[in-house]
């Protein structure tokens, strides 16, 4: 495809996280309802740096078309915005650390402004007219593994936020993250001890923030290692993280 109806100005939003960002839900298993994209929605391929229909770019090619909460989410926008396209730029890696990884000046969040800046570029080039409209974050679980860097997540990712919103120049910016699931302090293969004090300091940042709404993730099904979210699980976080989207950008 590559090319976007110019005709419709887009509602751009930009997802974050770890690997229940990358998704790890099976493509077999959307419902029929997901299965046909509606016609507003595209994603940008990183690697192609161009505009595909949702769930085909090459990132989802690589990982055996598997999905993250960008599928339901996109369906939940672009039925709200029927006169819009909605686009979404993921950038999301297993396993990476908030502390690490995701900090100003950090490998993944300068590939994370990267890819959104690449987006924003072929937009302009085309005239078409857009927003950044919003954010989505799905991380915290590898940050839970050592009580230094738990405790350190709340500060963490107040700096994240605020450097976004100051890199897309919207001090408002409407966020939606994920908190991390209890379902973690089952058996793992990996180790994630300190779940709690993340949960916690993840609810603080919500709280004290009137652009960020939580999603509690407890209840989701996950696969046979407790950490990651099912196919039926990805639905519902990207139609609850669509709902909350829609309640902030009222």
């Amino acid at each position: 495809m590559g090319q976007i109806d110019a005709s419709r100005p887009v509602k751009l939003f930009i997802l974050g996280g770890q690997s229940n960002m990358d998704g790890t839900g099976k493509s077999e298993e959307l419902p029929a309802d997901y299965s046909v994209h509606p016609e507003n929605t595209v994603t940008w391929d990183n690697k192609k740096k161009t505009w595909v229909p949702l769930g085909t770019d090459s990132f989802a090619e690589r990982r055996k078309f598997k999905f993250g909460p960008e599928i339901t989410f996109s369906y939940k926008l672009a039925k709200k915005y029927p006169n819009h396209t909605i686009a979404v730029v993921k950038t999301s890696g297993g396993g990476t650390k908030l502390w690490k990884h995701w900090l100003p000046g950090k490998p993944m969040y300068v590939r994370f402004l990267q890819n959104m800046e690449n987006a924003i570029e072929d937009l302009k080039e085309q005239g078409i007219s857009y927003e950044v409209s919003g954010m989505l974050w799905m991380q915290g679980e590898s940050d839970a593994e050592f009580l230094e860097w738990a405790n350190a997540y709340e500060e963490n990712l107040k700096i994240l936020y605020k450097d976004v919103r100051l890199q897309t120049g919207k001090k408002d910016l409407p966020i939606v993250m994920g908190r991390i699931s209890i379902g973690l302090l089952r058996k793992t293969p990996w180790n994630f001890d300190f779940t709690e004090v993340v949960q916690a300091a993840q609810d603080r940042v919500a709280k004290a923030d009137k652009n960020v709404r939580i999603i509690n993730t407890d209840k989701l099904e996950t696969l046979e290692d407790n950490t990651h979210f099912n196919s039926e699980s990805n639905i519902w976080l990207g139609e609850k993280m669509g709902k909350s989207m829609l309640k902030l950008m009222k």
